[in-house]
């Protein structure tokens, strides 16, 4: 466990973690549709699915950096940032996944 001088329990260590979580999950689900997208020729899709899977494999490598920046108790932490760019990815993953649901399952 890290220890943290002046603050109360770990919550910023917990938040960043499910931070990590969620991003690996974004990954996990968007490759499968990539792929399904390509073998249907839906390039567009896995162009953008392979952007969100970029940026959401960039967010599961940045928990380090903002682990060191909880450690550092001096100065301010803000968790917007990291917080708005999970929620783009997330947002594009199931933006991807429903489009396709909807390319595959159309009449």
């Amino acid at each position: 466990m890290t220890a943290f001088p002046d603050r109360s329990g770990l919550q910023p260590e917990r938040t960043a973690l499910a931070w990590q979580r969620t991003a690996i999950t974004a990954t996990v689900v968007m490759l499968p549709m990539i792929v399904v997208n390509a073998r249907l020729g839906y390039w567009l899709m896995s162009a953008v699915g392979s952007v969100a899977t970029t940026a959401a494999v960039v967010l599961v490598l940045q928990v380090q950096r903002r682990f060191r920046q909880l450690r550092q108790d001096d100065t301010p932490v803000s968790p917007f940032d990291p917080m708005r760019l999970v929620a783009g990815v997330t947002a594009l993953t199931a933006f991807i996944g429903l489009a396709t649901a909807l390319f595959l399952f159309r009449s």
